[in-house]
């Protein structure tokens, strides 16, 4: 039997995603908190790809 390793599947690509989400939601708090809109761009910045990175794993890079 082939094992596949779990971060390479779609779970895994869903945990990677709900890691950086709650990453980001501490980025972004800490950029409040220094009140800092460079700290919390990049908060947003990596909420967009905790959101994108589920799908373009499964639609774009598995397609192959």
């Amino acid at each position: 039997m082939d094992k596949i390793n779990f971060w390479k599947t779609k779970a895994g690509a869903l945990t990677i995603g709900f890691i950086l989400a709650m990453l980001s939601f501490i980025i972004i708090l800490f950029g409040i908190k220094m009140n800092s809109e460079t700290v919390e761009n990049f908060g947003l910045i990596v909420v967009i790809v905790a959101v994108l990175i589920s799908p373009i794993k499964v639609f774009i890079l598995d397609k192959r």
